[in-house]
Parts: structure tokens; C-alpha cells; sequence
């Protein structure tokens, strides 16, 4: 074991038994438990610890106060587990000797100036390269992969890490956590954005810590000091509570007023508190001013903070966050969009039925209504109720547009999902403008973002840019905006189209980015623009990738291998726990606000050319000797191997309509996979497909909760990526790869993996889902049973048919994915260490053979969370075997617990672990 892990296993022992024993002086019982739990999880013998958990669930029923309190601590547990981990990865990474040839050194400013000024960048590039492209653009959520509280994320998670970052003693906040409550009812928006604004704060409190690392590390190239405005804002940070309207009904017009009234009211009082803090006689009037609203601009207030002391870091503050706090991003889906204008056209009298025109006469309809005056004013009237009478949808997307235009700072986005036609941005525009927006003039302040998912429209995404380009309309508005920003979604694609979707969406953007200068030829009023790759990640492993700070990176690398002459800073999205892992508390913040940065302005200098053709700074190249471009290529190909298995196995699910679609066996198996836990667990504020509960008390059956049969591959991604985890199965994460990898050249496999960072990342992602599944417990919790012998696994195994038509037996579907995964980590164990697997080959031998220090943390951690996974599995198996048993208020909550208590710990903290990218051969 290394020091490292040993460290980590010293602090998390430390701060569980602190907590188990404030635990037992209240409830001595759950108390004994919890430490029986712990000192049985590490026994060797697998039957041992089953055993004993057995024993402590039947003497804690289901449904009884007992289970609902231990599981509810255990979860509690498991969270302050994963902080303590969290803050201690964070302390290793920063003590950790620079690897050169490591994409994690553009991580920190320093080594990115001392890159530019090795190569010799001149003077005026490196100002151009700072100013257009070192900013840290992110979008903030919580939904979907948050399950705790409101309270217990704000009181109990994050004042947990501020003790941890101060070096303080915590016990007495262990005595509140106990009291909070770790899950409860569904969120509503308004609590979504007090939560997300609880990151904000810290946010906040780093941003000006940022400016001074910036100095420091100025200060060693003193040429750079002149050429680089450290007071200059690098931070712009959204959120997405609220904003994201799409299929979120409950996202409407008096929400989204709401979340801009609390950014706004939190802000004045963080300048409120600041100000307090003053030592000087003229704080007073400023506070008073604030308070009534009497600031027209923040330079008015900037300029009488100037004639106080001490006032640099509470004005870069201002500069930074404004009087909006953050700005909201509006999403809606391009179908919403379609409908809204189709219904404000016809209570207009301007067209009966919209959508039954061809796409080239809703084009043309729609310029013309642009361009007419008296239109757009008839349209800016509309009877709201009307509006809604005709389509609660089109007043509800109208309704929200219309907000925009009185809060210009804290609107820049329009996100539009699905995006597949020139029509839906037209679209947009037109309701933009009738929403009394500006549009394709100079004072315009909103970029329209078109938002691909399905494979289908990533390939045709280029196709889409170039003919929005062509239209004069949109190419005036990118004139004005001098941005033109592509968002690509992770987790939806590869729901609809598997693993090798990782490569669609590689192509779409480098493609783009290549694009660019056959754009500003074509039209020189484009010699400005800029591409910016938009990364609707929200988290590593989930999404796919690498650590969430290598978006840029990740973005420059395919733009270089599709030749593009430059890049625009990448924007990215961060949701759920990974809010938490990235920016709590302040140190980590700091870390990650930092890197987000560097990465930005080392992907500039790396991927733009000088008029000769070389680069700024000289990109990595792979090691003498192999074929980058060839092996880059193996990798695509592999890909769209994968794309076809997947299809072939479940079918068009890019097609809603088809009610065929998925595959049949693995519906089926999965209709008895954690749906309870999952439902119970998601408390964001969309509205579930079925309606949901309004309450947590409302006595229901799982029946009516999870549904009859529920068809696991259409559902919304992040149910199906949940479900999949919750199982034990991780099954999509490693689904059609085998049949990918065996097209190439099995002794080529580690040539691929040295050559392409998007092999490597794919590679170690599959392993780390490969080391957490856990067909143990996906037996028990979906059969029913104890996990057969290899000899019966292999005879039900060949009774499978992959034919999605065929109907298998859920014994005979799970035994065969079983053998499938270890086909799969046989294949990224040779591709990781070009080596035939050893005899005593498990699915847990790629990560430990290739990455052994994270293979160590997911140990520890699997360990500690053995308990929750198995509880979770006996309550699924019982539900599963009675549909119409009724969950009480003890039930569901035990359930959330389960849920809370695996989701924290089964996803590794890609943003922070040094193994996920120090460990690269080049």
C-alpha cells in the first residue's frame, strides 16, 4: 500500500469512528452496527461479510425506524468518507512532482508561461492568447447527480469541507449532520438554485485568491508582467437551475424571475458583507447605496471603493460577479421551440398550422417575419392568455424569452437541444425578436447555441454550421458576437448509440474547428470569430473522458488532428456531486478555477499557427517510432465498430417513435434492476415520466412507482446510467467494445493506446467501470439469487442469443454479459499493458495492473460501501417479488439512502485524482 492510500485510509478511518461515536450517544444500537459493518468490510472472505450484514438487516426490517436511521448514518458516512478523500487527493495532487510529458502540468499558470516563453511566443501573441482565451466558462447544476437535501448539501456537506480546508476540529459539526436530514421530498427550482449558489459562494470567496496566483506566477517571467491585465475578470460562471427549461415544465416564467431575484439579492449582500468588514467611515454610504439600489453601474461603485484601503479584492470581486451574480443559461428543446412559434403564429392570424409547411417554406416564412417591422410588433402583443390557451408550452418558452431583455447581464445563452435544422435557430431568432430581444445588430447579447445529441446530428452538425453560416441572418448576428459555440452533449448519445459515440462527438467538433477558416474566407466579415467547443460533460465517468479540467486540451488535440489553425476557449458543464468534488471547499476551488484557465490558454498556444505553419508551443506528439495518425485513426475505427454493435443489439433509439426499439432481454432484465432506489433518489425538479409522488409520505406501491414493465433503454440518460450503476452491472460502459477492439489488430491494441489520448481516456474509464461491477450483487439484485459457479455461467451463457428479437431468459442475459464484461477487460488489459492477461485474471485486474493507486482508492471505497449495495440489492429482490407491496415513509426513505449512500461513492473524483492522467506513457 502507498503512503498515499495509506494516508487516506488513516483520515477516513479517523473521521468515521468521530462520527460513529457521536452516533452511539444517541443511539447506542445503530451505533454497534455501523462499527460491525466496518470491521467486517475488509475480511477477506465475501461469505463472512454477507453473512453479517444478513444478520444486521434482519434484525433491522424493512420499513422499520431501525433500518431507516442506519442507513441513513451509513450514507452519511459514506459522503464524509468521500470528502475526507476528496481533500486529501486534492493536498497529494498539489505536492506531486510536474511530469512534463503530463497533460495535468497545464493545470497551473506557471508551467503554461514557462511553455510560451521556452517557444518563444512573442510579447503581443501571448497578451492576444490571455486575453481571448484564459478564462474559466462553466455552467453550474445540481441536478441530476445530487440525491441529498437542500440542507445537507448546504449545512452539513460543504461546511463539512470548509472545517477540513481550515484545519479545524469538526466534531461539534458532526453533531449537526447527524440531526440533518440526508435526502428528502423533490426539489423545487428555488432550491436548486440556493443550492447551486452555495458553490457559487465559494466560488466567490476564491476569485480573488485566483488573481494573486496569477501575479505570483507573473513574477517569475518578468516580460509578461506589462502584457497581461491581472485585474481583468478570467471567471464566468452560469447556472442552469431555472434556465433549463427543457422537459421541465416546471421551469416557467415566475421561476426563472425568482432565480433572478436571488442572484441578485445574494450578491448585494456578499458586497454587503465585505464592505462590513471596512475600516473606514465612508462604508456606511456605500452599504446605503447598495441597499436602495443606488449604484447604476458597478463603475460606480468600483470608483468609491477605490478611495478606501484594502479594497483590491472585494472590487476584482465586483468585476468579477457584477450585480447578477452569475449568468442563467436558457435551454429548450428544438421541438418546444417549433411548437412556440407555430402557436404565436397562428392566435396571430399569421399561418394555421405552421408545422405542416416544408422546412423551406417555415425558412422562408420565418425571414420574411423577421424583416417586417409591423410583424414583430404584433407579435411582441400577444395575449398572453391566448397564447396559453392555444399551448401552456408556447407560453411558457415565449413567456421566459421575454424576460431577457430586462436583464441583459444575466442572459447570454440560448441553448437549443436536439438542434437538427437551420430552422430551429431561425426559429428562435424570430421569437427572440418578438420577445423584444435584439438579434443580428450590434447590440445584441445572447449567443444562440446549437445543442447535437444523437450520432445522427453529430454527423450532420457540420453540414447544419454551414448552412447557418450561409444565411445572412445568423452570419450578421456571429458578427456582432464574434463566438460561434457548439454544444455537445455525453451522456444521452452514448445512451442512444453506445461507447463508440465518444468518437462521433470527437469528429463533429474537430471537423467544426477545421472549418473555420473555409467560414472567414468565404465571408471576411468572419475574421474575428472564433469556435468554442461547448462539453456537456458534467462529470468524468459518467459522460466519459478524462479529468474535467482536460476539456480545452481534449478540444485543441482533435482540432489539431482535423488541421484547424486555432481555437476559442472551451465552456463546459458541471453537475451533481461533481459541483462538490470540484469547488468545495475554497483550496480545491482554487485548484480547479486555476486549471480550468491554464488549460484554456495552453490549448490556444498549442493549437494555434504562425504564418509559417509551426505552432506557438509545440503540441505532444507520440513517442518516436509509432504512427500517431494511423493509430488515431485504429481508434475511430474501433469506434464506429462499436456504433453498429450497439445498433445492431438495441436498435434505432434515436427514433422515439419506434415503439420497437431496445433490445427485449435487456429490458427485461432490467425491469428488476434498483428502480425504486433510482426514482427515489433523483429528487430534482423535473417532473418524473410518470408523474412521481408529491410526497415522501404518500403511501404508494412500487408498482405504481417504477411501473409494470419499465423499458430501462428509453428512458432519460442519467435513469439509465443510475440504473446501470445501481445494478452492479456498469453494463453500458462496456457494451459493444469487445467487438470494436477484436476489428483491429489484437497486437496493435497498445499502439493505439500510446498514440490517441482519447484511446487512453476510453481505456481507463472502461476499467474503472469494469473494477466497480459487481455481478454478486446484480445476481441478487435482479434474479433473486447467489451467483452460480463458472461451469453454469458458461452453460447459460450459451443459451443467449444477441438477436434483440430473441427472448432469453434473464439468467441466460446476465450470465452472458458477465462473460461479455471479461471478454472486455481482457481486451483493455492487453490494450493498457501490452500484455496477455495473468491466470488469476479478474475484472478488476486492467485498473489494478495499469493504475494502482486509483485501483486502491475504488477498494477502500467499495469496501466501505459494500453494506449499502447489498442492503439495496435484498430490498430490490423483495420488491421486485412483490409489486403491489406499499412503501411507507421508513421504506423510501431507507431506499434514498441506499441510493445517497453508492452514488457518492461509486464515482471517482476525476478532477482531482493525479492517477487519472499522471500515468500516461507519454
Amino acid at each position: 500500500m502507498t503512503d498515499e492510500i495509506s494516508v487516506l485510509t488513516d483520515d477516513q478511518k479517523i473521521t468515521r469512528y468521530k462520527f460513529i461515536r457521536q452516533i452511539s450517544k444517541e443511539n447506542e444500537t445503530i451505533g454497534n452496527y455501523l462499527n460491525e459493518i466496518f470491521y467486517i468490510c475488509t475480511d477477506e472472505n465475501r461469505q463472512n461479510r454477507v453473512d453479517t450484514y444478513k444478520r444486521i438487516l434482519d434484525e433491522c426490517p424493512f420499513g422499520s425506524i431501525e433500518r431507516k436511521q442506519l442507513m441513513e448514518y451509513y450514507a452519511k458516512l459514506m459522503d464524509l468518507e468521500r470528502r475526507v478523500r476528496k481533500f486529501d487527493n486534492a493536498k497529494f495532487y498539489n505536492e506531486k512532482i510536474e511530469n512534463p510529458n503530463s497533460t495535468a502540468t497545464a493545470d497551473r499558470f506557471d508551467y503554461v508561461f514557462s511553455r510560451m516563453q521556452k517557444e518563444n511566443v512573442p510579447l503581443e501573441k501571448v497578451k492576444q492568447f490571455f486575453n481571448e482565451s484564459a478564462y474559466a466558462i462553466f455552467s453550474l447544476t445540481m441536478h441530476p447527480t445530487n440525491p441529498t437535501s437542500m440542507e445537507y448539501t448546504i449545512k452539513g456537506g460543504i461546511e463539512f469541507d470548509k472545517y477540513l480546508d481550515k484545519h479545524m476540529d469538526y466534531e461539534q459539526h458532526l453533531k449537526l449532520v447527524e440531526t440533518l436530514p440526508l435526502t428528502g421530498q423533490k426539489k423545487t427550482i428555488e432550491q436548486e438554485v440556493q443550492e447551486t449558489m452555495a458553490i457559487l459562494d465559494v466560488i466567490y470567496e476564491t476569485a480573488p485568491k485566483l488573481r494573486i496566483k496569477l501575479i505570483k506566477a507573473l513574477e517569475n517571467i518578468e516580460s509578461y508582467v506589462d502584457m497581461v491585465d491581472v485585474d481583468s475578470p478570467i471567471i464566468q460562471v452560469s447556472i442552469w437551475p431555472a434556465g433549463d427549461g427543457d422537459g421541465n415544465e416546471n421551469a416557467d416564467v415566475y421561476a426563472l424571475k425568482q432565480a433572478v431575484q436571488q442572484l441578485k439579492q445574494r450578491i448585494k449582500q456578499l458586497y454587503i458583507n465585505d464592505i462590513k468588514q471596512l475600516s473606514s467611515n465612508k462604508k456606511i454610504n456605500i452599504q446605503n447605496r447598495l441597499l436602495n439600489n443606488l449604484y447604476k453601474t458597478i463603475d460606480d461603485l468600483i470608483d468609491d471603493l477605490k478611495t478606501i484601503p484594502q479594497t483590491q479584492d472585494l472590487i476584482y470581486k465586483i468585476k468579477t460577479f457584477r450585480f447578477h451574480y452569475a449568468q442563467i443559461d436558457i435551454r429548450h428543446n428544438a421541438d418546444d421551440i417549433m411548437e412556440t412559434l407555430a402557436h404565436l403564429t397562428q392566435v396571430n392570424g399569421l399561418t394555421e398550422n405552421f408545422l405542416t409547411l416544408s422546412l423551406e417554406d417555415q425558412k422562408k416564412s420565418i425571414i420574411e417575419w423577421l424583416n417586417n417591422d409591423n410583424i414583430i410588433e404584433k407579435l411582441m402583443f400577444t395575449n398572453d392568455e391566448i397564447l396559453n390557451k392555444s399551448s401552456k408550452t408556447a407560453a411558457r418558452v415565449f413567456g421566459r424569452l421575454k424576460l431577457i431583455k430586462n436583464d441583459l447581464d444575466i442572459f447570454n445563452k440560448l441553448i437549443i437541444a436536439e438542434t437538427n435544422s437551420t430552422v430551429n435557430v431561425l426559429a428562435a431568432f424570430l421569437l427572440l425578436k418578438a420577445s423584444g430581444n435584439i438579434v443580428a445588430e450590434k447590440e445584441t447579447t445572447i449567443d444562440i447555441v446549437t445543442l447535437s445529441e444523437s450520432v445522427k446530428d453529430l454527423v450532420n452538425l457540420p453540414n447544419l454550421i454551414s448552412q447557418l453560416i450561409d444565411d445572412p441572418i445568423y452570419r450578421k448576428h456571429l458578427f456582432y458576437r464574434e463566438k460561434l459555440i457548439i454544444m455537445i452533449a455525453k451522456s444521452d448519445t452514448v445512451r442512444r448509440n453506445g461507447r463508440g459515440a465518444e468518437s462521433s462527438q470527437e469528429e463533429a467538433s474537430g471537423k467544426l474547428y477545421a472549418m473555420l477558416e473555409q467560414f472567414k474566407n468565404k465571408y471576411p466579415e468572419l475574421k474575428n470569430l472564433k469556435i468554442h467547443g461547448f462539453s456537456g460533460g458534467g462529470a468524468a465517468l459518467q459522460r466519459g473522458g478524462g479529468r474535467v479540467s482536460e476539456v480545452a486540451h481534449n478540444h485543441s488535440r482533435i482540432a489539431r488532428y482535423f488541421h484547424a489553425k486555432t481555437i476559442g476557449p472551451s465552456l463546459l458543464t458541471i453537475q451533481g456531486h461533481q459541483m462538490q468534488i470540484l469547488f468545495s471547499p475554497s483550496s480545491i476551488a482554487l485548484n480547479t478555477l486555476e486549471s480550468l484557465v491554464a488549460q484554456n490558454l495552453h490549448a490556444r498556444a498549442q493549437t494555434e499557427l504562425k504564418p509559417n505553419g509551426e505552432h506557438y508551443v509545440l503540441p505532444r506528439r507520440a513517442p518516436n517510432g509509432y504512427d500517431e495518425t494511423k493509430n488515431i485513426e485504429n481508434f475511430h475505427k474501433a469506434c464506429q465498430v462499436m456504433r453498429q454493435t450497439y445498433f445492431n443489439y438495441m436498435g434505432d433509439l434515436d427514433n422515439d417513435k419506434d415503439q420497437n426499439s431496445g433490445n427485449y432481454n435487456f429490458n427485461q432484465l432490467f425491469a428488476n434492476a434498483p428502480w425504486v432506489s433510482v426514482i427515489l433518489g433523483n429528487l430534482s425538479s423535473r417532473p418524473s415520466k410518470r408523474g412521481g409522488i408529491s410526497s415522501i409520505n404518500d403511501n404508494i406501491t412500487v408498482r405504481y412507482l417504477r411501473g409494470e414493465n419499465p423499458k430501462l433503454l428509453n428512458n432519460r440518460a442519467i435513469t439509465v446510467e443510475r440504473v446501470c450503476a445501481h445494478s452492479g452491472t456498469h453494463f453500458l460502459n462496456y457494451l459493444s467494445v469487445s467487438e470494436g477492439l477484436k476489428s483491429l489488430n489484437y497486437d496493435e491494441l497498445h499502439d493505439m493506446y500510446l498514440c490517441s489520448k482519447s484511446c487512453r481516456d476510453f481505456m481507463r474509464n472502461t476499467a474503472l467501470s469494469l473494477h466497480m461491477t459487481d455481478f454478486d450483487i446484480a445476481w441478487l439484485t435482479m434474479i433473486g439469487e447467489v451467483h452460480p459457479n463458472k461451469t453454469e455461467l458458461v452453460s447459460l451463457a450459451k443459451n443467449f442469443s444477441t438477436n434483440r428479437k430473441t427472448k432469453n431468459t434473464n439468467k441466460e442475459t446476465l450470465a452472458w454479459l458477465e462473460l461479455y464484461a471479461y471478454d472486455v477487460a481482457k481486451l483493455v488489459y492487453k490494450c493498457i499493458l501490452d500484455k496477455d492477461p495473468p491466470d488469476n485474471f479478474d475484472l478488476q485486474t486492467p485498473l489494478k495492473s495499469g493504475f494502482s493507486n486509483l485501483s486502491q482508492q475504488l477498494k477502500m471505497r467499495e469496501e466501505s460501501d459494500e453494506f449499502g449495495r447489498y442492503a439495496q440489492a435484498v430490498m430490490t429482490d423483495f420488491m421486485n417479488k412483490d409489486l403491489d407491496f406499499v412503501l411507507g415513509t421508513n421504506e423510501t426513505f431507507a431506499l434514498q439512502a441506499c441510493y445517497a449512500a453508492a452514488d457518492v461513492v461509486n464515482a471517482p473524483e476525476g478532477g482531482l485524482n493525479i492517477e487519472l492522467t499522471r500515468k500516461t506513457p507519454f
